[in-house]
C-alpha cells in the first residue's frame, strides 16, 4: 500500500459512533486527510493520546471520543497501528485523529478535537 484513498478510508469505518459519523461526513465533504503508512505500537499510541488529550483540555479545547478510543487501543495489545487524520477545521472547526488496523484496513478509534483553522493540532505519527 503506497497511500490510502478517500474511498478506502471511508470503507475502513465500521463504527457508527457520533465522532466516526462526523469524521466520515467531513471526509465526504472534501476535508483534507492523511494516513501515515508506518505502523506504531498500540501501547505507544495510547500514551501519546493520553498526553495530547490532557494538554488539549488544559488549553480549553473540547475533546470527544477519547475514552472509547483509548479502550479500543488497549484492546489491540501490542499490534502495530496506523495513524491518520481528517482536517475539517475550515468547515466545522474539528480535527479528527484516527487510529487504524492495517490488516485489513479498519478504523479502530477516532477522536474529535475542536480547534480553529489557525491552530496546529500537533499531530502526526507518534
Amino acid at each position: 500500500m503506497n497511500e490510502v484513498s478517500a474511498s478506502e478510508l471511508l470503507a475502513a469505518w465500521e463504527s457508527g459512533s457520533e465522532v466516526s459519523v462526523q469524521a466520515k461526513d467531513a471526509l465526504l465533504s472534501g476535508a483534507h486527510f492523511n494516513v501515515w503508512l508506518d505502523t506504531v505500537p498500540a501501547p505507544r499510541l495510547r500514551g501519546v493520546l493520553r498526553r495530547r488529550v490532557t494538554a488539549t483540555r488544559r488549553r480549553g479545547r473540547p475533546v470527544v471520543g477519547a475514552t472509547e478510543c483509548l479502550a479500543s487501543l488497549a484492546e489491540m495489545g501490542e499490534r502495530g497501528l496506523l495513524v491518520g487524520y481528517v482536517d475539517d477545521r475550515e468547515r466545522a472547526g474539528h480535527w479528527f485523529q484516527l487510529y487504524l488496523d492495517p490488516h485489513p484496513l479498519k478504523v479502530i478509534g477516532c477522536v474529535r478535537v475542536g480547534i480553529s483553522s489557525g491552530d496546529d493540532p500537533g499531530t502526526g505519527p507518534a
